[in-house]
């Protein structure tokens, strides 16, 4: 057998990788969060604003939003009326610093309730994501 082909049947054995749609407005923390992500064996998409998260959540199949509360803030509403076209809608986890505790609340009442606070360490970022992903999983098979 060619290695062609025995890489052909270990990509098919091996479990899809999850995708993660990674929305932050800084440019040096979605590039290590981005970075940190893909060295944790995720597929992951970043991009800058709501804009572009939109179109992406149309484009990728994902398992998880992260987002930065302004990414999200202004335009739940719109992200809203997309997730009712979706049945499999990812969940989101909202990144957000201290005075903007208030903003969470009010995305709370949407039912986005995972959130962490910058600054934050990033095996605490990664624990929390394989919590949701497990979660998530969990919840869409029972």
């Amino acid at each position: 057998m060619s290695n062609l082909n025995k890489t052909a049947l270990v990509k098919r054995a091996v479990p899809d990788i999850p995708m993660i749609l990674l929305a932050e407005p800084e440019e040096a923390i979605r590039e290590s969060i981005e970075m940190i992500l893909i060295e944790e064996g995720y597929d992951c998409h970043a991009v800058s604003n709501t804009q572009s998260l939109m179109q992406a959540i149309s484009i990728h199949n994902s398992n998880l939003i992260i987002a930065d509360v302004h990414t999200i803030y202004d335009n739940i509403e719109k992200i809203l009326e997309v997730q009712n076209h979706y049945s499999n809608f990812p969940p989101f986890l909202v990144t957000l610093n201290y005075e903007q505790v208030r903003d969470m609340l009010y995305l709370m009442r949407f039912g986005i309730t995972e959130y962490l606070i910058k600054p934050f360490q990033f095996d605490e970022m990664t624990n929390r994501i394989r919590h949701i992903l497990d979660l998530h999983t969990s919840n869409r098979t029972s």
